[in-house]
């Protein structure tokens, strides 16, 4: 798979709405620093046609220091799964 720096633009100029990148490396997902690649690479489109899009991280979250860490390096949003959790 190519880098996720090289993937971000495709996701621009192919109409997407937003990236949202699976930051979990231990299920073969990439990792923060990832994410950050991405978020850097989104915002360099500012200005252009089509502009930047926002950026979803997809870890397991189980804890606010996730979100925050995901916040902190350009993530505009988090997936939280609570689906094992309700009974």
């Amino acid at each position: 798979m190519p880098p996720p720096n090289l993937m971000s633009p495709v996701f621009r100029d192919f109409g997407a709405s937003a990236v949202s990148v699976m930051a979990d490396s231990r299920i073969g997902g990439c990792d923060y620093g990832d994410l950050a690649a991405v978020a850097e690479e989104q915002e360099n489109a500012r200005g252009n046609i089509p502009g930047p899009l926002p950026l979803v991280c997809g870890d397991m979250i189980v804890d606010e220091v996730q979100v925050a860490r995901a916040k902190s390096v350009g993530c505009s949003g988090a997936v939280v799964d609570f689906g094992e959790f309700l009974l």
